[in-house]
C-alpha cells in the first residue's frame, strides 16, 4: 500500500529525512513515534505530496509519486484522508458543510452529497451537530468532525499528524478509538503520535524516528493476515 526506498528529505540543506524505508500492507495501523522535529510530519507530508522527496521513491498503492505530475496530485488525494492537530475546518462554515467540502470539489450530486455527509456524520456520532458552526463544539467534536472530513469520500489511507496533541486524556481516547475502529474497517491508518502512552494502550506497530532516520521498530505482529473488504460509509451503517 505505501512503500519508501531510501527517501531523504532535506530543507535549507539540513536533513529531514535520511534514507528512510518503510512498506505498510494494506489495512495495517501504523505508529510514528519520536521526539519533535523527528521527521513524522515531513514523512507523512511525502506520502500525500504536501512535500517532494530530495531523494528516494515513494510508492502509493503501486504509483510512484515521487515523480508525479502536479496535475496528478488532486486524483491522488482523492485515496488519501489527512487529519490535522489543529482541525482546521472552516469557521463560517457549518459541520455538515466542513465534511462535504471535499464531495463538492469532486462535483457529486447534492443527493449524494447529503447521504455521504450524513453517514460519515453518524458513524462519528455527530449527526444531530450538522447545521452547528465549529465554534460551538468542544475541541474532541471538532476533531470528529475533521476526522469524518476525511473519511468522507472513502479513502482507502487515512493519515493523521498529532489529532489528539490538543485533547484532553478522556477525549484522546475517543478519537484514538474512532481511529482504531476505521482501521478495523479496512482503512490502512498512518498516526505520528509523541504520545507514549498511547502506543502502551492500542499495542500497534511503531515505527520511532530520530532526526530524521528510523531507529526501530516494534509490534510488527500487528500485521494482518486477512483484510476486511471496505465497502462505503452507507453499507458500514
Amino acid at each position: 500500500m505505501i512503500q519508501l526506498f531510501h527517501v531523504h528529505k532535506q530543507y535549507r540543506g539540513q536533513p529531514a529525512l535520511v534514507d528512510v524505508n518503510l512498506d505498510v500492507d494494506k489495512g495495517e495501523f501504523v505508529f510514528l513515534t519520536g521526539a519533535s522535529g523527528a521527521g513524522k510530519t515531513t514523512l507523512l507530508k511525502l506520502i500525500f505530496c504536501a512535500e517532494r522527496p530530495s531523494r528516494g521513491q515513494i510508492l502509493v498503492s503501486g504509483r510512484n509519486i515521487a515523480r508525479i505530475r502536479e496535475s496528478a496530485i488532486p486524483y491522488l488525494r482523492r485515496n488519501i484522508g489527512v487529519v490535522f492537530q489543529d482541525f482546521k475546518l472552516l469557521p463560517s462554515a457549518t459541520v455538515f458543510d466542513n465534511v462535504a467540502l471535499t464531495l463538492h470539489v469532486l462535483g457529486r450530486s447534492s443527493s449524494e452529497i447529503r447521504r455521504r455527509v450524513m453517514a460519515v456524520l453518524e458513524a462519528v456520532g455527530l449527526e444531530h451537530k450538522a447545521a452547528n458552526p465549529p465554534q460551538r463544539l468542544s475541541g474532541g467534536e471538532q476533531q470528529r468532525v475533521a476526522i469524518a472530513r476525511a473519511l468522507v469520500n472513502d479513502p482507502a489511507i487515512l493519515l493523521a499528524d498529532e489529532p489528539t496533541g490538543n485533547l484532553d486524556p478522556a477525549l484522546t481516547l475517543d478519537i484514538m478509538n474512532l481511529l482504531a475502529d476505521v482501521n478495523v474497517r479496512g482503512t490502512t491508518v498512518l498516526v505520528a503520535t509523541h504520545d507514549h502512552s498511547l502506543l502502551e494502550r492500542y499495542q500497534k506497530r511503531t515505527l520511532t524516528l530520530d532526526r530524521g532516520r528510523i531507529l526501530e521498530e516494534s509490534g510488527s505482529a500487528s500485521r494482518r493476515a486477512a483484510i476486511p473488504d471496505r465497502g462505503s460509509w452507507e453499507e458500514r451503517r
